[in-house]
């Protein structure tokens, strides 16, 4: 793990990590310049390596600031970007109230080298919106929590996804945010980028084993599967989960994003022009809540 790699500030957020097998290599790229997004690159060389032009990257055209070398190692590449925090409340049966949405985009964020665990391959991102009118976020904060692995296992905390030495998890937190209506719900939007080419699909997989069944967003080509989202289909209102801690949440279907994916600097960085052109972006909204959203009210705290 490395942290602003070229770069002596702290003042904006760059962790790479990089995993080498015997003839490959994979590399995670976590930003919060712009919109928090994670870039994950697969090459065929064990000893690739990440380059970024910083002055390039923090300048208001980012495009081929990043880069991997050597360039024709790289065999795929996708990137997803967290967008939007939407919060709305059900004023009447079948009548939702939407407020103000929340642009991570527009987010100020710690440094995450405060939080950056070398030994323990784990990070954490922490934010609030530059201007909160509404004062939802005085005592509150939304985080993105990563850890890397270095083997196959299970998380020891629920909903324990499994995970594979090549594989990252993120946990989605918001803490202490004073909801703005009775029984509010949070929904967040999730953006994919695709190169040009891969096939995407979700789907829900039920195993004997889970208590839950995942789901599953993959992209594909012609002969395999290239990179996959999984997720389990709860929350928890609680630091200290336990089943009765659940708090249920849905992932709305898969959909073209025909709008402009918002100011993400490292995935601009990465993919350039193609990103309005061949790049396909999808999005995808993960809303959080039972009947009437009262576990968050009540806690005011909720992980996925």
């Amino acid at each position: 793990m490395q942290y602003n790699p070229g770069w002596n500030g702290s003042s904006v957020n760059l962790l790479h990590v990089r995993a080498a097998g015997p003839g490959d290599s994979l590399h995670y790229v976590w930003s919060s310049i712009g919109a928090p997004a994670v870039l994950l690159v697969a090459t065929q060389s064990p000893s690739s390596a990440l380059r970024v032009n910083w002055t390039q990257l923090l300048s208001p055209s980012p495009a081929g600031a990043v880069w991997i070398d050597p360039p024709d190692s790289v065999v795929y590449s996708t990137a997803v970007v967290f967008t939007k925090l939407f919060e709305f409340s059900e004023a009447k049966p079948l009548e939702e109230l939407f407020y103000p949405t929340y642009d991570l985009s527009e987010f100020s964020w710690d440094s995450l080298n405060h939080t950056l665990n070398h030994t323990a391959l784990t990070a954490e991102l922490s934010g609030a919106p530059t201007t909160d009118p509404g004062g939802g976020f005085a005592n509150g904060s939304l985080a993105f929590r990563v850890t890397a692995y270095e083997a196959g296992g299970r998380a020891g905390r629920l909903p324990s996804l499994l995970h594979t030495a090549d594989s990252s998890q993120l946990e989605f937190v918001l803490a202490g945010v004073a909801p703005r209506g009775n029984g509010s719900r949070f929904v967040l939007e999730v953006a994919t980028v695709e190169e040009a080419g891969a096939v995407r699909r979700l789907r829900s997989e039920r195993s004997i084993d889970d208590e839950y069944t995942p789901t599953i967003f993959e992209s594909q080509n012609s002969s395999s599967t290239l990179g996959f989202l999984q997720w389990k289909a709860t929350a928890y209102g609680s630091r200290s989960p336990r089943r009765e801690d659940g708090i249920r949440c849905r992932a709305q279907g898969l959909r073209a994003a025909n709008w402009t994916l918002p100011v993400s600097s490292v995935v601009q960085a990465y993919f350039g022009e193609s990103l309005g052109s061949t790049c396909t972006v999808s999005a995808l909204n993960v809303s959080f809540g039972g009947e009437g959203g009262q576990v968050y009210q009540e806690k005011r705290y909720l992980s996925w």
